[in-house]
């Protein structure tokens, strides 16, 4: 849902298909090169491969090598401005503590990398970690939590207000838990996203809500997230 919309995406996805070879690169590009359709999409992906060949291998599946690739695309002379980076694995049903160490271990890799990578453009960087759904407040039999309500969203980076937790706790007790199970949402996603790219880019408010989520009932906003 978060790539929907009029505005053109691109993305890039790791392979475990072995690379093809440069010379069946060169026929299909010989192939579409009279293509009025498909010649100009052929050469923004051969230009994307060109960033990103160092490390589409293997060491290009794991967090920290992904976070390095986000960089280089971002830090590119016409790179991209916004990346979106998916990660799976935190449906945490069973053995949860144990697989969040390392789940959380490559998330720190991952940011570490693109912060390393970014160089000086840190200073002016936003990152937001969210998720779609929480999790249960209690543990069940597994030793796991299952699909809940509330959640959490982290914001990072050089150009963030940070240092601190933005939040109207409504606490873990029985009689405050959501529906008896989950933790009460208190700010949707959708506001706080709206919020940031706002602050972030220096928009209005309401209007980037409105382009956002045409949705939403109610266009908050979350003040103070970027530095003056």
């Amino acid at each position: 849902m978060a790539l929907r919309g009029p505005v053109e995406v691109a993305s890039y996805a790791p392979s475990a298909l072995p690379d093809a070879s440069d010379d069946l690169l060169a026929r299909i590009s010989a192939m579409y090169r009279e293509d009025p359709q498909l010649h100009a999409i052929w050469e923004q992906a051969i230009a994307t491969r060109t960033l990103t060949s160092d490390l589409a291998g293997d060491n290009g599946r794991n967090a920290a090598a992904t976070g390095a690739l986000a960089a280089r695309l971002l830090t590119a002379e016409s790179g991209a401005r916004i990346a979106m980076i998916e990660t799976g694995g935190w449906d945490t049903h069973a053995q949860q503590r144990g697989r969040l160490a390392g789940l959380l271990k490559g998330l720190a890799a991952m940011i570490g990398s693109i912060r390393q990578g970014l160089g000086p453009l840190w200073a002016d960087t936003m990152v937001v970690v969210a998720t779609e759904f929480g999790r249960t407040v209690k543990v069940n039999g597994t030793q796991g939590t299952d699909h809940g309500t509330g959640s959490l969203a982290m914001l990072m980076g050089g150009a963030v207000n940070g240092g601190r937790v933005v939040a109207d706790w409504p606490g873990l007790g029985d009689a405050a838990l959501y529906e008896g199970r989950d933790l009460r949402p208190t700010t949707g996603l959708d506001t706080l996203l709206s919020s940031a790219v706002a602050a972030h880019f220096d928009l209005t408010a309401a209007r980037t809500a409105q382009k956002l989520f045409p949705e939403m009932k109610r266009a908050g906003m979350v003040k103070d997230l970027v530095r003056a």
